[in-house]
């Protein structure tokens, strides 16, 4: 189990498939679907009586799945069968089929439902974080925590930074995406930090280190100063924030999040597009 938990697939490695997927909006994975399916089948489980000839609901998921078939399903009341094997039947094929918008609501359906078991509630916000998918539970509600933004600026990055031989720098921010998908918060803004760093000693290569190089980019008119300002104050908080670029000392962990990490690829993509543009004259 420890080996799946930090394993990162060849195609995120080498940048072949480079967005992070906590920023692929609009995306549900297969293994997502097969997680939601999962726990599902092991609420059932835990639900399910048995019978001389068939197993049935009683109690709590009874009023649980006649909810799901006429208030979701919107389906009669009279066409209701209490049969375990036929929900599982039916959740099988609608969560391998449904488009997100309407496999979310299935979620939220059971999320939000007051008869379904805490231990369901828990497995299926569980199922988002280990499918490192774009989207998270909170207060019973499904939300993206990454931006269509966020994600068009790291694509646009890394195909210019390809394209104008910034090597180091693209590198850097792979790497970042790459440590999201691990769920390495500070190692990805670390990454992101670096990003920016190669970009800038890229385009003044005396330089040796950010601070120096963001003021002879200013001097040259590549930077507005209000931008220098501005990152400035980003690469301060990095470099403040204990575990981010430096070793930890007091605390256990860096306190740096997932939306922190997606808030500083974001912004870094984005500077690294903007030096690149201001070099070639833009």
């Amino acid at each position: 189990m420890s080996t799946e938990d930090t394993y990162i697939p060849f195609s995120q490695r080498t940048g072949l498939a480079q967005r992070p997927p906590q920023l692929g909006l609009g995306e549900v994975s297969s293994e997502l679907r097969r997680l939601f399916y999962y726990y599902l089948d092991l609420e059932i489980e835990r639900e399910e009586c048995f019978g001389v000839d068939s197993s049935y609901f009683d109690g709590d998921w009874k009023r649980v799945a006649k909810d799901l078939h006429v208030l979701f399903f919107r389906k009669s009341s009279n066409t209701f069968t209490n049969s375990p094997y036929e929900l599982r039947q039916v959740l099988d094929q609608y969560i391998k089929a449904a488009e997100i918008g309407r496999l979310f609501d299935l979620v939220e359906f059971f999320v939000r439902h007051p008869k379904s078991s805490s231990e369901l509630k828990q497995d299926l916000s569980t199922a988002f974080v280990s499918a490192k998918a774009a989207y998270r539970i909170i207060e019973n509600q499904i939300v993206a925590i990454g931006t269509e933004q966020q994600a068009e600026a790291f694509e646009v990055a890394i195909a210019a930074t390809e394209a104008s031989g910034a090597v180091a720098a693209r590198k850097h921010l792979i790497d970042a995406g790459v440590e999201i998908r691990a769920g390495n918060w500070s190692s990805s803004v670390r990454e992101s930090i670096h990003a920016v760093e190669a970009m800038a000693l890229m385009l003044v290569p005396k330089a040796t280190t950010l601070g120096p190089a963001l003021s002879k980019l200013e001097k040259e008119g590549y930077l507005h100063g209000s931008l220098k300002s501005a990152f400035s104050t980003l690469y301060g908080y990095a470099s403040d924030e204990e575990g981010v670029r430096h070793a930890l000392v007091f605390k256990d962990e860096a306190q740096v999040d997932e939306a922190d990490a997606l808030f500083m690829l974001g912004a870094c993509a984005s500077f690294v597009s903007y030096l690149i543009m201001r070099s070639a004259g833009e």
